[in-house]
C-alpha cells in the first residue's frame, strides 16, 4: 500500500470545467475541502462525472488538468465531492506553500 500525502484542510474557491457523463460541457464554481501538492478534494460539484475523467481546475490565476480519482456517493455527506490528482507534473495551482512528501513523488513516478 503506497503512502498518501498529508492532506491540508483548506477552503479555496475554484472553477471546475470539463465534460459530464453525457458528453455535455460544464463549468461550475466549487471549493476545495483539502489539498495536497498533487491533488485535492473538491466540493460543490453538481455535475455527474466518471471516475477517470479529465477536468480543468482553476484557482486564482493558475489552472491545470486533473484526473477524477474519487467521487462521493449520492445521498451521503460526500455527495458533490470529488477527489482529483494533477496530470501536469510539477504544476501547482493552490497558491499557498505546502510541505511536499518527496517519497510520494518517487512512488508516483
Amino acid at each position: 500500500m503506497k503512502k498518501r500525502e498529508t492532506r491540508i484542510c483548506m477552503e479555496l474557491l475554484v472553477q471546475v470545467w470539463g465534460m459530464d457523463v453525457n458528453g455535455k460541457v460544464f463549468k461550475t464554481p466549487a471549493r476545495t475541502v483539502n489539498v495536497t501538492p498533487l491533488g485535492a478534494r473538491i466540493a460543490g460539484i453538481k455535475t455527474e462525472l466518471h471516475r477517470g475523467s479529465v477536468i480543468g481546475v482553476a484557482c486564482g490565476n493558475s489552472q491545470a488538468r486533473f484526473r477524477v480519482t474519487w467521487i462521493g456517493h449520492a445521498g451521503t455527506v460526500t455527495a458533490g465531492h470529488i477527489g482529483v490528482q494533477c496530470m501536469e507534473p510539477g504544476k501547482y495551482i493552490w497558491g499557498v506553500a505546502l510541505k511536499r512528501n518527496l517519497e510520494q513523488d518517487q512512488v508516483s513516478a
